[in-house]
């Protein structure tokens, strides 16, 4: 069963998704749902059969563009050789590969002799710890190789975009680091296609968006902890009547005794 930490970074593909769409991806008339989080979508390879922790798809398209991968349980070279796969496996139509590593560190066993302020957490495994745990991000993306005398076919290999990237605990510039997706990643076909018949003017220019892990962050601090932002336990607040306070004495505030009735009229 995936733990509490697997799955608040998950999330972070949707985040993707909100950052395409805020971003002006899409023309102004096209709605959020065209930009989809497609989940844990089964790529099958003949021999291996791969299903990511979340996916990316435009247009409800079934061949999602950018995978991403949550490595809480398994080694980090283990993750990287997955991302691999997801590229030169899928023929290229994976074009990106985000890559968490969550490291966790043992805790020792709490001890009931210790005040409750400086025993270890019970629930360790559940939450991030500034003093034990570390999340980094990879980014990987597909690359084509052009034909050469020296190759005489076109090669699909890839590359790191984003390598090791500090996210908690302390993390360095990381909402200012980002990586690009333009048109071309999403496979859609060509800019100038879509500006045909989406009826756009042919002078629009293709769209490029950054992609920040600020979100990654947020979520980071929040399993630390250092974020709490939830008001499901907050009980709602409803305020009191005011106190009144009688008045003893009053003053007449108009100068006729008899003010002439409002004007009516009838239609």
């Amino acid at each position: 069963m995936p733990s509490r930490i697997h799955e608040a970074f998950v999330t972070f593909g949707t985040n993707i998704c909100d950052q395409l769409y805020n971003s002006g991806f899409l023309p102004t008339r096209y709605k959020r749902n065209e930009i989809l989080q497609t989940g844990s979508v089964e790529f099958d390879y003949g021999s291996v059969i791969m299903a990511p922790d979340a996916s990316v798809s435009f247009f409800g398209s079934r061949d999602p563009f950018p995978v991403l991968e949550v490595a809480y349980s398994e080694k980090e070279e283990h993750a990287q050789r997955k991302a691999q796969d997801y590229i030169l496996l899928s023929k290229g139509k994976v074009i990106f590969v985000v890559l968490v590593i969550v490291k966790k560190r043992p805790r020792k066993k709490p001890n009931k002799a210790d005040p409750p302020t400086t025993r270890p957490s019970e629930n360790g495994d559940e939450n991030l710890s500034a003093d034990h745990d570390t999340v980094h991000v990879h980014v990987y993306k597909s690359v084509i190789q052009p034909a050469s005398e020296s190759r005489p076919h076109r090669t699909l290999t890839g590359k790191q975009v984003i390598d090791r990237l500090p996210v908690f605990p302390s993390p360095l510039s990381v909402p200012n680091q980002t990586f690009n997706i333009g048109w071309a990643d999403i496979k859609c076909g060509t800019w100038s296609d879509f500006c045909k018949n989406a009826h756009l003017p042919d002078t629009s220019p293709s769209p490029v968006c950054a992609i920040n892990f600020a979100s990654l962050v947020s979520i980071a601090r929040r399993l630390a902890g250092q974020i709490n932002d939830s008001r499901e336990s907050t009980p709602l607040y409803r305020p009191n009547d005011e106190v009144y306070s009688p008045v003893f004495q009053t003053a007449k505030f108009l100068d006729s005794p008899s003010p002439a009735p409002y004007p009516f009229s009838s239609y």
